[in-house]
């Protein structure tokens, strides 16, 4: 999924859900912010110390092995039912590291996500949660099981769901995976993602609205697809159904409040000083973040230098407390998934 459903549509969620504004903005943008923590940064106090983050997503699909084992089955392909229904494939093949919506796995780690408290590692759970629905046939791991038909997508990466470029990740889209069954080929984005809304906000709404009856989630949930799917519908661009989205978010059922447009730099922006050297390393081009990192990893002198606005409370920042989630989920999950699948496979150094 791109950031339409993991800061928008995720939003909207939880929003209905019973998440006061605030709350619903720092686990939407978690969410986001998962796909767009992909440098490391070493932010320096007064007294030369260094906070170093851990990143979610990569800007090389081409690194080793095991460094991308660490970010894919963790925060974007989350292993799931290698016997599911929904991955029954043409060659019969199967994988311990499929994805597979709604899985046990998927459904754990946001449990536990949901009770911490946290509202940032809520959000970066969530998104690996919906990214169930978007990635399901893929593994977060370099294999032929993720091949696609046809010679642009066979010349692709094995990893994760290059072989198939955006398609999968896109809200309104149609497509086909001919690694499927004849009844399961045709693929529509839509139905799968408002499957993956439904879940998110049953699974917030026992926790805000734990005394509800009934009757009245299946009301609001019912209330909130309807609302999204003519979203979709109506808004024909993908500009055009965020401004939609935005909208949405001002009306009361919605917490009526003006949404902000999504800003990668928003959060890191508000903590962090930033003195570029050269060309900034977080541009919104991820070419030009790879060329600088591996330009300034050789060029000490041509480093950006990070340190922080407030030395003192820089603990109180949302990118500080969003990376510490980071780090919590990637120990969480990954406890996880070995007890329930990893400690199956042979693989070294995990």
């Amino acid at each position: 999924m791109n950031k339409e459903f993991h800061y928008y549509i995720t939003y909207l969620i939880a929003a209905r859900a019973g998440l006061s504004p605030g709350e619903a903005f720092k686990v939407a943008y978690s969410s986001q912010y998962v796909d767009d923590n992909d440098i490391v940064f070493k932010i320096r106090n007064p007294q030369g110390e260094a906070y170093t983050n851990y990143i979610s997503q990569t800007l090389n699909i081409l690194k080793p092995k095991m460094e991308l084992f660490r970010i894919y089955p963790i925060f974007h392909f989350i292993p799931g039912e290698p016997n599911a229904v929904a991955g029954r494939r043409r060659d019969g093949k199967l994988h311990y590291l499929n994805t597979t919506p709604d899985s046990h796995n998927a459904r754990a780690i946001l449990t536990q996500a949901l009770d911490s408290g946290n509202l940032y590692q809520i959000g970066i759970a969530i998104h690996g949660f919906a990214d169930t629905w978007a990635h399901q046939n893929f593994t977060g791991y370099y294999d032929a099981f993720n091949a696609m038909k046809g010679p642009r997508n066979r010349a692709a990466p094995r990893i994760g769901h290059a072989g198939a470029g955006h398609r999968p990740d896109r809200v309104d889209h149609f497509w086909r995976d001919h690694r499927l069954l004849d009844g399961q080929v045709s693929i529509d984005n839509t139905i799968r993602f408002m499957k993956a809304a439904e879940r998110i906000f049953e699974e917030l709404w026992k926790r805000w609205q734990p005394l509800q009856r009934q009757e009245r989630f299946e009301i609001e949930k019912e209330r909130l697809i309807d609302d999204l799917l003519h979203t979709i519908a109506a808004g024909g661009s993908k500009v055009k159904r965020i401004q939609l989205y935005q909208v949405m978010a001002q009306k009361e059922a919605y917490g009526k409040t003006p949404l902000p447009k999504y800003d990668a730099d928003y959060w890191m922006d508000e903590a962090v000083r930033e003195d570029v050297r050269g060309f900034r390393v977080r541009s919104q081009v991820a070419a030009f973040r790879m060329i600088k990192s591996k330009v300034t990893s050789i060029m000490t002198p041509l480093q950006d230098l990070y340190t922080w606005k407030d030395e003192h409370h820089y603990q109180l920042t949302d990118w500080y407390r969003f990376q510490e989630a980071v780090k919590e989920h990637q120990k969480m999950a990954g406890e996880i998934l070995y007890a329930s699948t990893f400690n199956k496979m042979e693989l070294k150094n995990w």
